[in-house]
């Protein structure tokens, strides 16, 4: 029997983000007979083809997430949305480790209007969007001004959020509470060592979570390792009592058991 709420990851209490009615990593109701599911992400698309097609044809409703001005990024969306994947578009976002964002990345020193047009630009080079998560970001998500700036994109453009939580400070979910733009957060890295062992032990722990509160956002990259071991995993997820869905899916099923509070 799976319990009924998921711990609550931000400073937001039960109450406040029940009454925003807004589906998160937050506790959520979750009806026992529904099967427990699993969002695959895999991040940073775009700069290796090959890999990247890797990715396109796993079995399944893995979610894409696309860097945007990207030598293949359009190509991918484009491959991905006829294979049935869902396309998020992975905004480079400023870290602490002051490591290289690219195109289109996102910055401290920038001003509402720099930071909004940069964001139109990056979902304008890459098509069929229908989310946001942020690669990197360990700095800008702390800052609740510059992740106000992206709800409010966000919410314009009728896109969900997903926080990969690069930080443990990260207000990215506040933000996305508080705009009532629909969220969900990062519970496991699939692939920080792509060791098969190591790799395992993540998936694994996935699982565990799943069976455990209803559902878990996994996120990987579209390394030779982890396009491997998937290809092997995935066909075994139904075996294991768990369904692969796309992050809107997930959204979409969590809703209803929040609109009968």
């Amino acid at each position: 029997m799976m319990t009924l709420l998921k711990p609550l990851a931000d400073v937001f209490n039960l109450v406040t983000w029940l009454a925003a009615a807004l589906i998160s990593t937050a506790p959520t109701v979750w009806a026992n007979e529904v099967q427990p599911a699993m969002v695959i992400i895999i991040d940073d698309l775009g700069y290796n083809l090959a890999n990247g097609l890797g990715i396109v044809n796993l079995p399944g409703p893995i979610t894409l997430a696309v860097m945007p001005h990207t030598p293949h990024g359009a190509l991918l969306a484009q491959r991905g949305k006829l294979a049935n994947k869902e396309v998020m578009l992975h905004v480079p976002m400023e870290n602490h480790a002051g490591l290289r964002l690219g195109p289109g990345g996102l910055t401290l020193a920038m001003q509402e209007t720099e930071f909004k047009q940069v964001l139109r630009g990056n979902l304008a080079s890459i098509p069929h969007v229908q989310g946001l998560n942020n690669h990197m970001g360990s700095a800008l998500t702390e800052q609740a001004l510059p992740m106000q700036w992206t709800m409010d994109l966000a919410k314009e453009l009728n896109l969900f959020f997903v926080d990969s939580r690069t930080s443990a400070k990260s207000l990215a979910l506040q933000q996305a509470l508080r705009q009532q733009v629909p969220a969900l957060e990062r519970d496991v890295f699939l692939d920080n060592d792509t060791a098969t062992k190591a790799l395992t032990v993540q998936f694994e722990q996935a699982m565990r979570i799943a069976h455990k509160y209803g559902y878990v956002v996994l996120i990987g990259h579209p390394y030779p390792a982890t396009i491997a071991f998937l290809k092997q995993k995935l066909p075994q997820l139904d075996q294991s009592g768990i369904m692969l869905i796309s992050a809107s899916a997930l959204i979409n099923q969590l809703k209803p058991h929040l609109d009968t509070l």
